[in-house]
């Protein structure tokens, strides 16, 4: 049986930019940026990105993100997709990176749980382990 272990925890400022109406539903561009605190590494880290979110009849977000937690050598790209709705989001994550101390990350599936107040959104993502 799967368990989750804590990969980190992802603090970002929301800056929603309404594309409007498309074939799928409301359009809505979501860039962000923040830190990312954890203990597979010291301090925090920038994060930044786009969530790419598509709302449809029913009101449920469908989520499309890209985005990269570090800079320089350090740097981990990710990409997500997931569900929101007014309790916040759900979301599936894989990694890439050159960073050898964090190499594990290129075989690692996470998956994160948030919550948005106003424009800010909290993300606790784990490591899903075998």
């Amino acid at each position: 049986m799967p368990t989750l272990t804590s990969l980190c925890t992802i603090v970002v400022t929301l800056d929603f930019t309404p594309i409007g109406k498309v074939g799928t539903g409301l359009r809505i561009d979501v860039p962000f940026s923040g830190v990312a605190t954890s203990s597979h590494w010291d301090g925090e880290r920038p994060v930044e990105g786009v969530d790419y979110v598509t709302i449809d009849g029913n009101g449920i977000q469908q989520l499309d993100i890209r985005g990269r937690i570090g800079t320089g050598k350090e740097v981990v790209s990710y990409r997500a997709v997931g569900r929101g709705n007014e309790a916040g989001p759900m979301e599936l994550l894989v990694f890439e990176t050159a960073n050898e101390e964090l190499a594990h990350l290129n075989s690692t599936i996470a998956v994160a749980v948030g919550s948005v107040d106003g424009n800010q959104l909290t993300l606790d993502v784990s490591a899903v382990e075998r």
